[in-house]
């Protein structure tokens, strides 16, 4: 069949094929992933049918408690399943753009509040002039009001077109080429909300940037017009817009830190030691199409399934080993340097002996009910399940102790493997060898023991023995903080959560290895699914993509930001200053010696410009430190010498631009006669 034109349901879609399979075929917790789709019912809302929904559950949780107790259905509307919302990292980095589009803006609107003020109070003679002939406040404000609306329209109308136009021709494009394709119901051109935005948010500026600066200006004229006939200083900046250009310079070296610490990551990433020629191997993602049930309502059907599975596997293990140019192949839960569940590591030593031995022989419940290991110290281990032969293709050869053998991945049997990060973080110089471990799922309120390695049966608190040390290899992913602590179990590929294939390929491309893995996998058995071939070293590139892209946004962003700040901090020093050309004057006309007269005329902007400085370093250094301390307490800090020493040198950098501002017209001033300087009001 064939589908009208611009259906791509569910998401950007082209082909679809029958889904051949039947609910009863399989046990609880097995089976494919299926997602439901459903049609309101006319004149129904999202509410009343979560409500029959819920309803739903409850009956099932009450007929089926095995397995439907802690169960509960929820509905979502159907735009949401391609939202970023499912996944953290991509909220994260909405959020992070939503930020740094929020500062951008209120810089922005500072800046321009800034200029505005200054440009206003250029126009107090006039101003005062025209309150002398009779002009009321109220027209005054009105016309300064209306000034600032046809700035702001016009200057929202070019925003508009442009926003509309980087829309429809680049926005699409870039977002297909970095994130793929986008759903079909997307729609990146401006919507009607868009435009009344822009209108509101011009009217609420033009009564910001126009009345505010009029009725300050507008109060009390009479003493206004004694002060320019005398001629002072006229009307200065006060308290609030001190505070202003405080905030623009603390915003100013808060971007650039952001940036270099946003750069420092991704350099980390792409320089992550993986611990072994990561890039001579080949990584195949095998799917299953049901779930592993953890030793739970585990039935005949189930031993018998997995059985068949680890038969296949074993068999394509062998096929693809006899392939020209492997060296070896082996299986692992997780791809060295992604992603692995981290738990809570205690140690035998934290106890007792005769703890350890009440603990071995009740399953961990003594510890539980309350013995001396109630508050186990929080050491987090990464964990990692692995065939036998992992260490060996990967050439980690075993440092201390002894490697996995087949005997040791038959479920009940308690041995592991740490790395020698857990050597020195968690041991710290103790012998690894014959310690005794056990672990639980990392949360304070959490208190029963993990099992073991995925679909093992393990029962709660089960204590396991070290056997032996390795090298890192890449236990933990490159956006962890510090070292991970690395802490292998065995198992069979069959019980795995997730199946990856590690290929060892010596000479050449791995991944000119592929077609012959799919053509085994086929010959194997057509039923396996390779969801993923990539190279080892190629298994962060997604992360690589992202983050990169996220980069290249905080770069543009803090540039524009940059650019606007010291253009306005420049701008609004330098007519500071300028409007003190009278007072100058007459301090020269005193005598006044041009130091004494340099000193006291940049004794504000300098306060100024240091306390924005001396604020946006204190902030970017309490962030470093939170990150460091309170999220990943023990980890080296990201912001390193180097760049401590960068934002030093960028704030004295910054100082130096703006006191530029007040050089400039302090200069002009003081090289005119002060009779002249007198006359400049």
């Amino acid at each position: 069949g064939v589908m009208r034109e611009g259906f791509e349901f569910p998401v950007s879609h082209d082909v679809w094929l029958p889904l051949k399979t039947a609910v009863l075929d399989h046990t609880p917790r097995s089976g494919p992933a299926i997602t439901v789709f459903a049609l309101l019912a006319p004149g129904e809302t999202m509410q009343t049918a979560q409500a029959e929904l819920t309803t739903v559950g409850r009956r099932a949780a009450t007929q089926f408690p095995t397995t439907h107790e802690h169960l509960e259905p929820r509905l979502r509307p159907y735009a949401m399943m391609a939202s970023p919302a499912d996944d953290p990292a991509g909220m994260l980095i909405l959020y992070s753009v939503y930020v740094f589009a929020v500062l951008l803006l209120a810089l922005i609107c500072g800046n321009v509040g800034l200029l505005l003020f200054a440009r206003a109070a250029s126009r107090e003679a006039d101003l005062v002039v025209r309150t002398a002939l009779g002009a009321s406040r109220g027209r005054i404000v009105a016309q300064m009001f209306a000034e600032a609306l046809v700035l702001g329209g016009v200057a929202a109308t070019v925003g508009i077109t442009a926003a509309d136009l980087v829309l429809r021709t680049w926005t699409m494009v870039f977002l297909e080429t970095n994130m793929g394709r986008l759903p079909f119901w997307f729609d990146l051109s401006l919507s009607p909300r868009a435009f009344a935005a822009a209108i509101l948010l011009t009217v609420a500026g033009a009564a910001i940037a126009g009345i505010m600066p009029a009725i300050k200006i507008t109060r009390g004229m009479g003493h206004r017009l004694k002060q320019t006939t005398a001629g002072s200083g006229g009307l200065q900046f006060g308290g609030v817009w001190t505070v202003v250009i405080v905030a623009q310079v603390a915003a100013t070296v808060i971007f650039p830190a952001a940036v270099y610490w946003e750069q420092s990551q991704l350099r980390r990433v792409d320089d992550f030691d993986a611990g072994f020629a990561h890039e001579q191997y080949l990584a195949v993602q095998i799917g299953r199409d049901y779930a592993v049930d953890g030793g739970l309502n585990v039935d005949a059907a189930t031993l018998e399934r997995n059985a068949r599975l680890a038969a296949t596997l074993e068999e394509l293990r062998l096929r693809v080993a006899a392939q020209p140019g492997v060296s070896g192949v082996t299986f692992t839960e997780r791809i060295p340097t992604t992603n692995r569940p981290q738990k809570i590591i205690e140690m035998g030593y934290d106890l007792d002996v005769s703890d350890v031995a009440s603990a071995k022989s009740d399953g961990g419940a003594s510890a539980l009910a309350g013995g001396s290991n109630a508050e186990p110290p929080l050491r987090r281990a990464t964990i990692a399940a692995v065939d036998p032969s992992y260490f060996e293709v990967l050439d980690a050869p075993v440092l201390a102790g002894r490697g996995f053998t087949p005997a040791d991945a038959v479920p009940g049997t308690r041995v592991a493997i740490v790395d020698q990060g857990f050597l020195d973080q968690i041991l710290q110089g103790r012998n690894a060898v014959g310690q005794q471990v056990r672990f639980r799922f990392p949360g304070p309120a959490l208190r029963r023991w993990a099992p073991g390695n995925s679909g093992d049966p393990a029962g709660p608190g089960d204590w396991y023995e070290v056997i032996g040390v390795v090298r890192e290899l890449g236990a933990g992913a490159p956006t962890q903080p510090g070292r991970a602590a690395g802490f292998y179990l065995p198992g069979t590929p069959d019980l795995f959560d997730q199946i990856h294939m590690v290929v060892h390929v010596r000479g050449g491309d791995p991944l000119t290895l592929a077609p012959q893995v799919r053509a085994v996998a086929m010959a194997v058995d057509p039923s396996l699914r390779l969801v993923g071939v990539q190279r080892v070293n190629e298994v962060n590139d997604d992360l690589l993509l992202v983050m990169g892209l996220w980069v290249r946004i905080a770069v543009a962003l803090s540039t524009v930001a940059l650019v606007l700040s010291l253009a306005g901090i420049y701008a609004v020093l330098s007519f500071t200053v300028a409007r003190r050309t009278p007072e100058i004057g007459v301090r020269v006309a005193l005598g006044a010696s041009r130091r004494r007269v340099v000193a006291a005329t940049f004794r504000r902007p300098l306060l100024q410009v240091t306390g924005g400085i001396v604020v946006g370093t204190a902030i970017v250094f309490t962030i470093a430190s939170l990150i460091k301390y309170t999220e990943f307490p023990g980890s080296e800090s990201d912001l390193t010498l180097q760049g401590m020493a960068m934002i030093i040198g960028y704030g004295i950098v910054m100082l130096g631009v703006c006191m530029l501002g007040c050089v400039v017209p302090t200069r002009r001033a003081l090289d005119i006669e002060p009779t002249i300087a007198l006359r400049t009001e």
